[in-house]
């Protein structure tokens, strides 16, 4: 496997500055999270792929390592995200009931994909991934899809799969797949967001259990357990709930549209120096 050490391979401890960097990480994903609506894994993957170099992760593991940090981390946003929609009854919990098993095959086929590439496969993926998204945030997003009700039990299981498998390659939530799609079946927005918010537990779930059986791997990073880094765990996760709810307070009060674009800029920047990095790093391998 891609990710695969026949040597032992040592983390160091974070820092002082590691720290304060791991902590406003989770608080600016959060925050975001919360203000638009989106999930902070975009954030939280490339952000620890930076983070993580400081603390002399080797580059080989990279990706692997923000990926899978991010899934645990999701346990913790996750968690308190569907917490917070299920209070207002906005989780449709017999439609994420139906596709849970849909999407645990698709969590562990992505996983297992995942671990077949090498770093640089996974930079352009999500590099890929990251441009879509800002192109689409750009552009004024999609048109509003035809609503059909109750979806069909083989649509439910192929969007579960196809979910599942990007959320497993990439560490990240489902949001821009599980939303269309929602809207598609029928409910209304915040019912929407809400199911979308819930589908990310069984994600981070199955996600989490696969990176830690990652342990057999021959990988040794004392901080760690199989492709999960747990200071990042730590630090980043309980202050990427406690930005949430500074975003949504701030979505009511700041014209978004500008911040919007800013956003999808962004995006468009850490997906443009992924494709970069990873090119750079064919080119010196070949």
């Amino acid at each position: 496997m891609a990710l695969r050490s026949d040597r032992e391979t040592h983390s160091s401890m974070p820092g002082i500055w590691d720290i304060l960097l791991f902590a406003a990480l989770g608080l600016t994903a959060g925050t975001l999270s919360g203000l638009f609506g989106i999930g902070g894994g975009m954030v939280i993957v490339p952000g620890l792929f930076y983070l993580l170099r400081t603390v002399d992760i080797p580059y080989p593991l990279l990706m692997h390592m923000a990926a899978g940090t991010s899934m645990c981390i999701m346990l913790f946003t996750a968690t308190s995200s569907a917490t917070a929609h299920h209070l207002r009854g906005d989780v449709h919990w017999r439609l994420l009931l139906q596709i849970v098993p849909a999407i645990a095959i698709g969590v562990t086929l992505g996983k297992l994909m995942s671990y077949q590439l090498a770093t640089e496969y996974l930079e352009c993926i999500f590099g890929l991934f990251l441009l879509f998204v800002s192109l689409k945030i750009l552009l004024g997003g999609l048109s509003k899809a035809e609503t059909v009700g109750q979806p069909k039990v083989w649509l439910t299981n192929v969007v579960g799969i196809v979910l599942g498998f990007k959320s497993g390659v990439l560490g990240i939530g489902g949001g821009a797949i599980s939303v269309p799609f929602l809207l598609y079946s029928g409910l209304p927005m915040s019912q929407a967001s809400g199911t979308s918010a819930a589908f990310t537990l069984p994600i981070a779930v199955v996600g989490t259990v696969n990176c830690l059986l990652m342990s057999s791997t021959g990988v040794n990073l004392p901080l760690a357990t199989g492709a999960i880094y747990w200071p990042a765990v730590a630090l980043v996760g309980p202050f990427a709930v406690l930005g949430a709810p500074i975003g949504t307070s701030l979505c009511h009060k700041i014209a978004s549209e500008r911040l919007k674009r800013w956003f999808a800029l962004f995006l468009l920047f850490l997906g443009l120096r992924l494709l970069f990095e990873a090119a750079q790093n064919f080119i010196s391998a070949g």
